[in-house]
């Protein structure tokens, strides 16, 4: 064949060509196909001959009074399909329930694992803006004698306990409270 014959095809040569190639091609995959499936059952054949044999075998061996020896195997009849383990349920892993109901309590602790650091995590910036609040206010308004009077105030101690502990009068731990009430009020 010429190279200038094959450079001057149309499209339906090559079409034709291209056909001809897979229809080779599934020819060949089909030939393939059949010849492993009789290897296949050739095989089987002589396993299952093979396998028969062998539970007579051991049959006879565990159980001398039946009549079949290894000498002439009792042929089976051919397995069904029903009968093979594929069509049987599967078996029921033990403890099964068990670990569904802890699945399902882990599932569970793991949402409110989530719904408590969500609220620790707010109880945390509201703390946080308290104590900004506080350094604030403390900084600007109040005079250093009285900056241990206005933190208890502000953790919520009375006046007589406010008095007491800083060394001032009742009179102005009253006020120190009311300042703290009134600044609570506004914001």
């Amino acid at each position: 064949m010429d190279l200038d014959a094959l450079t001057n095809w149309s499209w339906r040569e090559a079409l034709i060509a291209v056909i001809a190639l897979l229809v080779l091609y599934v020819v060949i995959v089909f030939w393939r196909i059949r010849r492993l499936k009789r290897q296949k059952a050739a095989i089987s054949t002589t396993d299952s001959l093979a396998a028969q044999s062998a539970v007579a075998a051991y049959t006879a061996v565990q159980e001398p009074g039946l009549s079949a020896t290894p000498e002439a195997p009792v042929l089976l009849s051919e397995p069904s399909e029903a009968a093979f383990p594929w069509n049987e349920p599967p078996p029921e892993i033990p403890g099964q329930r068990l670990i569904e109901s802890l699945e399902r309590e882990i599932k569970q602790l793991r949402k409110e694992v989530g719904g408590l650091r969500a609220e620790v995590l707010i109880l945390r910036e509201q703390q946080q803006r308290e104590i900004s609040q506080a350094k604030a206010f403390t900084q600007s308004s109040v005079s250093p004698l009285y900056s241990d009077a206005m933190q208890l105030a502000m953790q919520g101690n009375d006046a007589a306990t406010i008095s007491l502990h800083c060394g001032i009068a009742r009179a102005e731990a009253e006020l120190v409270v009311a300042l703290v009430r009134n600044r609570d009020m506004q914001e």
